[in-house]
């Protein structure tokens, strides 16, 4: 697991928060799986999907983490 220090706008993340909570009611662990699932979206929308690079996640992984977070 990696720790990222970021200086986000506040406003932003309340509006991150908000959304977080209605759709999950901010239960522990939802701030984290929110994210996450941001996260590999942003990948899927901007990662060259037939590139395999050392480190790189593969789609496989990406699509099995992104079930997990739906379940």
């Amino acid at each position: 697991m990696a720790i990222i220090n970021a200086k986000i706008d506040d406003k932003l993340v309340k509006e991150f928060r908000h959304v977080i909570y209605s759709r999950h009611g901010l239960k522990k662990g939802d701030f984290k799986n929110a994210l996450e699932e941001a996260m590999l979206d942003y990948i899927r929308k901007y990662s060259e999907q037939n590139l395999e690079s050392p480190g790189r996640v593969s789609e496989n992984s990406m699509t099995e983490k992104a079930e997990q977070l739906e379940a």
